[in-house]
């Protein structure tokens, strides 16, 4: 009879609404989290409302143990503080990035002791804070998916999904490298042309901006294909399709630009240049989105 196996110490980096409702989610596994916004959290989902006050961290402070399961819910805004605090608290632990966008093992490939499991989210969560009470409105729609990487802590992990804690599933490396690509051209349009027209999702396909979506589609298609990831010909058809299923979501980009903070463009669009440059095969309507997003706000370069 084998011997039960101690839960690991969990560790969320990021107090944003994704982070809360993971905080939430796997809240039997007494996850700590880190960031700026301290409990209590206020959340609403789909079990119903509840107040959850798990044990927070600022960037500066020490865990009491080293986490041994690293769960990113960040900003890329916020990547070098999480990239420093991981290696000096946890630098062999097993990193799950839950984040938008690409570029995540080139941004920790300078702490090799963890092992990083790149998921994809397709959840939609939105925030709205009162001055009494930190409420987190989430909508618990969509699906998450985490790549395995044989890690023998995913066992607890894999267990604690069984118990409907986490509410996502395992693939395969190649099927969540595929299913980041698409999530990633889905961004690659929606985020910036959004941020452009300032409008929610639903009203971007009669703006004039949505002419570029085809152009960005095909390019963001080619570099793909080039580096062997076989994208669905009816790219564009699932990106309209997803426009219906959010019409009314503000997408992130767009309210960091209304908020005068730092965009993700570098990590989503910027990413897609940077590959495409690489490959002798630069997508300019991604560069052109890149440049004018830049201009907007605040920028720091993956």
């Amino acid at each position: 009879m084998s011997s039960p196996i101690t839960a690991p110490t969990v560790a969320i980096l990021g107090t944003g609404a994704m982070a809360r409702q993971w905080a939430g989610r796997c809240g039997a596994l007494n996850p700590l989290i880190v960031g700026e916004a301290p409990p209590p959290y206020h959340i609403h989902d789909h079990s119903g409302e509840r107040i959850i006050s798990p044990l927070h961290l600022t960037w500066q402070d020490a865990p009491p143990k080293s986490p041994e399961i690293v769960l990113l819910s960040i900003k890329w805004r916020s990547m070098e503080k999480a990239r420093q605090w991981i290696k000096e608290w946890a630098p062999h632990s097993l990193v799950i990035s839950l984040m938008n966008g690409m570029g995540q093992e080139e941004a920790l490939a300078n702490i090799p002791g963890i092992t990083l499991s790149a998921g994809i989210t397709t959840m939609a969560a939105t925030r709205r804070d009162t001055n009494d009470e930190r409420h987190t409105y989430l909508k618990a729609e969509g699906s998450t998916m985490v790549a395995a990487t044989h890690h023998p802590l995913e066992r607890h992990l894999m267990a604690a999904n069984e118990n409907g804690q986490w509410g996502w599933h395992w693939a395969s490396a190649n099927e969540a490298q595929l299913f980041r690509w698409q999530k990633l051209v889905q961004n690659s349009i929606i985020n910036p042309l959004t941020a452009l027209a300032d409008c929610p999702n639903g009203d971007l396909p009669a703006h004039p901006l949505w002419r570029l979506a085809p152009r960005l589609a095909q390019e963001a298609g080619t570099v793909a294909m080039a580096l062997g990831v076989k994208l669905p010909q009816n790219m564009l058809e699932r990106v309209e399709k997803l426009l219906r299923q959010t019409h009314e979501n503000i997408s992130s980009m767009l309210q960091d630009v209304r908020e005068g903070r730092e965009t993700e463009v570098f990590a989503i669009n910027g990413y897609l240049v940077q590959q495409g440059s690489q490959l002798a095969i630069p997508p300019p309507t991604h560069q052109a989105l890149l440049s004018i997003i830049s201009a907007l706000t605040p920028v720091t370069p993956l």
